[in-house]
């Protein structure tokens, strides 16, 4: 679903008309969700319920895996970047 979403954006600012570095940004910002973010949502939510590890337990693995896959597809937006100056 994060390389979808990735891939949905860039394809979206792209045929927008924006610049490719912007594209490459929008592509990181809308993409990635934040733990900083969710965790405290989450809590506020269930607060009290005993299951709120459980609850807090796939944001606590997604928001590493949106890392690693984004720094995957860096050498990727760098081809992409450089095209437009070659």
């Amino acid at each position: 679903l994060h390389l979808i979403s990735m891939a949905a954006i860039v394809a979206m600012f792209s045929r927008i008309g924006f610049a490719r570095e912007n594209v490459v940004a929008a592509a990181f910002c809308g993409s990635q969700k934040t733990s900083a973010f969710g965790l405290p949502l989450i809590h506020t939510i269930f607060e009290g319920n005993v299951n709120l590890a459980a609850y807090c337990a796939p944001i606590m693995l997604v928001h590493p895996l949106q890392l690693i896959i984004g720094s995957l597809l860096v050498p990727r937006f760098e081809q992409y970047e450089e095209k437009k100056n070659g």
